[in-house]
């Protein structure tokens, strides 16, 4: 049976955390700048991780969310002990704590 996630942003590439099942998502919370990129008018950058995504309530957090000032446009991330890799379309990558209260 095909299940559908809706998400409120664009996503790009998905990675599983090989021990959780835990999908990571580099999302563009803004897909029409790609077309028309200009670095000083960036794409936002935005990282979602989803729980239990085989279950009838996957849960969906918003991990990252960022305004151009740090990354623009992030297309893939991954979670490893305690640690976030985010990767960008065009820009640069971002390797940051993750912060787990």
């Amino acid at each position: 049976m095909l299940e559908i996630l809706h998400l409120e942003t664009t996503p790009d590439n998905l990675e599983v955390d090989p021990k959780t099942g835990d999908v990571w998502v580099g999302c563009c919370p803004n897909v029409w700048k790609i077309f028309f990129y200009q670095p000083e008018n960036g794409l936002g950058s935005e990282v979602i991780k989803i729980e239990n995504i085989l279950s009838e309530n996957p849960k969906v957090t918003q991990v990252y969310l960022n305004n151009d000032s740090v990354l623009q446009g992030s297309s893939v991330a991954i979670a490893y002990e305690g640690k976030l890799l985010i990767g960008t379309i065009f820009h640069k990558a971002l390797h940051c704590d993750l912060n787990n209260s």
